[in-house]
């Protein structure tokens, strides 16, 4: 599973906005792995590998079928996912780790519908640099280093992306 999620945490990291359905078929690959893997064990052969690769392709579908709903949905996953992640890494037993999963998801999904551009490059850098963080066994503190600098250099990727060209001058249109 590390290549495959170092390959799409990566692109999340620095695609997330310019081709968002990446940042959904990725969220929703990464979290049928983690489901798939709590469910049925790391090693399940081929009912861990249909769970992870039919939770990619319900969100292909869901991207291209409903933009809107697929953005939503992708932010509730990832928000939820980082929520849960910190919840998880930074031992917080006040309540239920699921408890943080919808709260996060709410904030997530909430964020990407009305900041879309902006929200999708921080969700997307986020998800990308935790992905990839994860997937890198490094100790204490370096875990918090490598994520900071993915998350600077995702961030930075996706807002030089943003830039609007100059228009070409009139007589060259």
């Amino acid at each position: 599973m590390m290549p495959i999620s170092l390959v799409l945490g990566g692109a999340m990291l620095v695609l997330g906005r310019r081709l968002f359905w990446v940042f959904v078929v990725g969220t929703g690959f990464i979290l049928g792995a983690r489901l798939a893997t709590e469910l049925l064990g790391e090693s399940a052969g081929w009912g861990w590998l249909a769970a992870v690769l039919g939770a990619g392709l319900l969100g292909a579908l869901l991207a291209l079928l409903a933009q809107k709903v697929a953005v939503a949905v992708a932010g509730f996953l990832a928000g939820g996912y980082l929520a849960h992640a910190l919840v998880l890494h930074y031992r917080w037993d006040e309540a239920p780790p699921w408890v943080a999963f919808v709260v996060g998801g709410a904030v997530g999904s909430f964020l990407l519908m009305v900041l879309f551009d902006w929200a999708l490059i921080a969700i997307s850098s986020l998800t990308g640099a935790a992905v990839i963080t994860e997937q890198i066994p490094v100790e204490p503190p370096w875990p918090v280093a490598v994520f900071l600098g993915l998350l600077v250099l995702g961030l930075a990727v996706q807002a030089r992306g943003m830039r609007r060209r100059p228009a070409p001058p009139r007589g060259e249109r």
